[in-house]
């Protein structure tokens, strides 16, 4: 049983991680069963078991509400997950769902395996979300678990305790990247952390489909095409970007941007584009949330993909990039260097005048963009999706292992 905090028709990574190993679980014969938040828009599909849950009001994110149900239609929903009899049980997210997912492994003694797709530090750090809060949030997670209350602490003391409480249980703590591990110290045994990149697999456009995308918003063929696949929200480093392009735009006029991925702070994004003025925000195109062949359309069109967030943790668009031969710019040192492209990227500063030099000397230099692409293709090839299918279960097996060798009523209390 999987369990997520998010899901269709949001996208994001953590969508498409879990999409991808529940689609090769079905193919391999196995059972395995998504629990959700339940949406209007959400299609029904084959083992999905969807929660009643409420919009948070944060990045169109909807959150199970099962924690502030009466004690009783809470035992009422972890006894009906229980009868499913799972003997894993995966959580993929740090919510509701989440913490869901622990106390059915509790009730039935299930493995339990934890992927950190989120970096909560740098996700509480760009939402300047308060103490007070996760502190409120630590006491709930706590008594919901039956642990004792913990002491009040600082902001990453209070993420730490919160990690604690989540993964403690966890045979197995699954990272997509070493980056994971540069950025946070996770708070269980290293011999129970397992790295595991999410496989990408390509998908095609033809170049014709990729200069309908260009005519399609007005862009010339000619016109260096710089582009960026993600939430278009202020923890990507959108702003980043923004302020990067208008001095690509002092040195190439003729240069595009484009930004493909839902808009949730429309005001912060229009205060954006008014910063940099009228003529550089005209060059610049928001095509919202796109289905995924438009999104392949717009890799075969772009020659440049810049990706100026710090707070990934492996960030899929890159290898969906590099499939399409396209060379990308970052600033974050542990994405670069220890991402699946393992170095097949260009590295900036985090400051707008070196991140606008990294893009220029790519769109300026087409051969060095092409040996860089050719690079990054072959780095992202090696991570297909019948790999981290694989590996996966070879860490279910060894979780469930670990679990057999423990008591039956330990196994029933969570110890």
């Amino acid at each position: 049983m999987h369990f997520t905090d998010t899901y269709l028709p949001r996208r994001d990574g953590v969508v498409t991680s879990l999409r991808t190993l529940h689609a090769a679980q079905l193919a391999a014969g196995h059972d395995s069963l998504l629990v959700v938040p339940r949406h209007r828009e959400q299609r029904t599909e084959p083992g999905l078991l969807r929660l009643p849950a409420l919009a948070c009001g944060v990045a169109d994110l909807r959150l199970a509400r099962w924690p502030m149900n009466t004690r009783g239609v809470r035992e009422r929903l972890v006894a009906e997950l229980a009868a499913h009899r799972p003997e894993v049980v995966h959580a993929h997210t740090p919510g509701p769902a989440g913490l869901l997912g622990v106390l059915v492994a509790r009730r039935t003694g299930a493995a339990l395996v934890q992927t950190y797709h989120t970096d909560l530090h740098a996700y509480a750090d760009a939402y300047k979300v308060p103490r007070w809060a996760l502190r409120l949030l630590l006491r709930v997670y706590a008594g919901r678990l039956g642990e004792p209350r913990p002491l009040p602490g600082c902001r990453t003391a209070t993420l730490t305790a919160g990690n604690r409480l989540l993964l403690g249980d966890a045979g197995a703590v699954v990272v997509p990247t070493r980056a994971v591990l540069d950025r946070v110290e996770l708070p269980v045994p290293a011999e129970r952390i397992v790295l595991a990149p999410t496989g990408v697999a390509p998908r095609a456009a033809t170049p014709a489909e990729a200069m309908a995308f260009r005519t399609g918003y007005g862009i010339g063929p000619s016109d260096p095409l710089v582009l960026f696949v993600g939430r278009v929200n202020r923890e990507k480093g959108v702003d980043l970007l923004i302020a990067a392009f208008a001095r690509i735009l002092d040195r190439l006029p003729s240069a595009r941007l484009v930004l493909i991925g839902a808009v949730y702070e429309r005001r912060w994004l229009n205060r954006l584009l008014r910063s940099v003025g009228p003529a550089a925000a005209a060059r610049i195109v928001c095509a919202g949330q796109q289905p995924p062949q438009v999104v392949a359309q717009a890799y075969a069109a772009a020659d440049v993909f810049a990706f100026p967030s710090r707070t990934d943790t492996q960030a899929l668009v890159l290898q969906e990039a590099a499939l399409a031969g396209l060379a990308a710019v970052l600033a974050d040192p542990s994405l670069h260097r220890h991402g699946v492209l393992a170095g097949s990227t260009v590295l900036a500063e985090p400051e707008p005048d070196s991140f606008a030099d990294a893009v220029l000397g790519l769109l300026r230099d087409r051969r060095a963009a092409h040996r860089l692409g050719a690079a990054a293709r072959a780095a992202a090839a090696a991570h297909c999706p019948q790999r981290y299918a694989d590996t996966v279960l070879g860490v279910y097996h060894e979780a469930v292992r670990r679990r057999s060798r423990v008591s039956p009523l330990e196994a029933v209390a969570g110890g």
